[in-house]
């Protein structure tokens, strides 16, 4: 059996994204980009079966074509426990630009992606760790 592997060199293009991913700037993000496909994340089963409640925040870049290019988990709650389901979720969104991003700017965000046993938990490491954010920009699953 022959195989062949193409020795072409892979070219990767470098992109400048906008850094919006402080928390104090959350609000600009919607001046640039429009979520259109939004995919909810599979809760795992082990944290249902076990009523446990968390959150995943993530570094996202937006691409100049609105697809989700790489990401960074920043923080988690339970650590580890919602971060793969989180990522498989996030990177199928798309985004759409804005009128006022006529050039489609890439920008990095910060998207925090909440995934609760009802709808109001009182478990004290979520509230402590998984904090509101405002309701038009909250993600729950």
């Amino acid at each position: 059996m022959v195989s062949c592997a193409s020795t072409t060199p892979v070219e990767k293009t470098k992109i400048d994204y906008l850094d919006l991913s402080a928390k104090e700037q959350a609000n600009l993000v919607d001046a640039y980009w429009t979520v259109t496909k939004r995919v909810e994340p599979q809760y795992p089963i082990s944290a249902a079966k076990n009523n446990i409640s968390g959150c995943v925040d993530l570094i996202v870049g937006i691409d100049q074509s609105g697809k989700a290019r790489g990401y960074k988990v920043r923080s988690s709650y339970p650590e580890g426990l919602f971060d793969k389901n989180a990522a498989a979720a996030l990177v199928k969104w798309q985004w759409q630009a804005t009128e006022k991003n006529k050039g489609n700017t890439p920008i990095l965000t910060s998207i925090q992606m909440d995934f609760m046993t009802s709808r109001n938990p009182t478990d004290a490491g979520y509230l402590e760790n998984c904090p509101k954010r405002d309701v038009s920009k909250s993600l729950s699953s």
